[in-house]
């Protein structure tokens, strides 16, 4: 067993190597020099009395037995990734890392931290504002907060809210007209476009507005939800934006709403955890005090 731990560093590298295809890739990731990833395969293949990797002008390739040795290996550094992670969240227990989309945070989280800060001042947050799905066997983060549906397996999933798309633009924009405001007037308007929920269509049709109104209009495009707001609160166009992210601007009187239409989508807003994590304390208040602001 000692023997076998002596060469730990060579299998790490090894691994590296191998999902990378790359020892130069292999050396990014460890922080190392090329030249020492090369030293500590040769080492393994030496000690192993097979060749690892078959080496190429534009990488490595996995021989068989290399291929046979990356079965054991993946899993291991998995495991041993996701061990380490787990003792450092532990430890860490007065803090929570939080993964949200970045829309999720300026739209919606980060205007109401204040309050949750007054009610729990022991527990400090640490916002991870990404739209990729969280990996939670090999990440640090305690709490996603996602846009989908309950497909995530293996996880606790509870729903903070549903969702719906809406009609606003920025009272500048519309000047002094009566709300609700006509769907003929609507779209005679720049139509601010979001790439991921194309709703102008259903909004055309719940409206009785025939749809090739709304497909002869100059289209601006956003691909991220924030962005789409900001656009319509800067008097660039009306915007079918998420109901729970324009709530705030609306509040604030920045977004006003121009009619009553409101087209559910099937992508409400999700809290997402490791499955036992939910009873863990500082996760439960956070999830509680989520689903009161929800």
């Amino acid at each position: 067993m000692v023997d076998n731990l002596r060469h730990l560093r060579a299998l790490q590298a090894f691994d590296e190597a191998a999902t990378h295809a790359s020892f130069s890739k292999a050396a990014d990731r460890l922080n190392v020099t090329h030249g020492a990833v090369s030293r500590q395969i040769k080492l393994l293949e030496a000690y192993l009395g097979v060749t690892l990797f078959h080496r190429r002008a534009g990488g490595v390739e996995l021989t068989a037995k290399g291929a046979q040795l990356l079965q054991s290996t993946r899993p291991a550094f998995a495991t041993l990734h996701k061990g380490v992670s787990n003792v450092k969240r532990q430890h860490m227990r007065q803090s929570l890392k939080v993964s949200l989309p970045n829309a999720v945070a300026l739209k919606w989280l980060v205007p109401r931290l204040p309050s949750f800060h007054e009610s729990h001042p022991g527990i400090a947050l640490y916002l991870d504002t990404a739209d990729t799905l969280t990996d939670f066997d090999t990440s640090e983060v305690d709490v996603a907060l996602r846009f989908g549906g309950p497909k995530w397996e293996g996880l606790y999933v509870e729903k903070i809210a549903d969702e719906a798309l809406i009609t606003v633009a920025s009272p500048a924009l519309i000047g002094d007209v009566s709300l609700p405001m006509a769907a003929e007037d609507i779209a005679r308007l720049p139509l601010l476009h979001h790439d991921y929920h194309q709703g102008w269509d259903k909004w055309a049709t719940i409206a009785d507005l025939p749809p090739e109104r709304i497909q002869h209009q100059n289209k601006i495009k956003f691909s991220e939800s924030a962005a789409l707001l900001e656009a319509a609160i800067d008097r660039q166009g009306v915007a079918l934006a998420r109901q729970l992210l324009a709530a705030r601007d609306i509040e604030a009187g920045r977004l006003i709403r121009l009619d009553d239409v409101l087209i559910p989508i099937d992508h409400g807003l999700y809290f997402v955890c490791r499955s036992g994590d939910q009873d863990r304390r500082e996760i439960r208040v956070f999830k509680r005090w989520l689903m009161a602001i929800g």
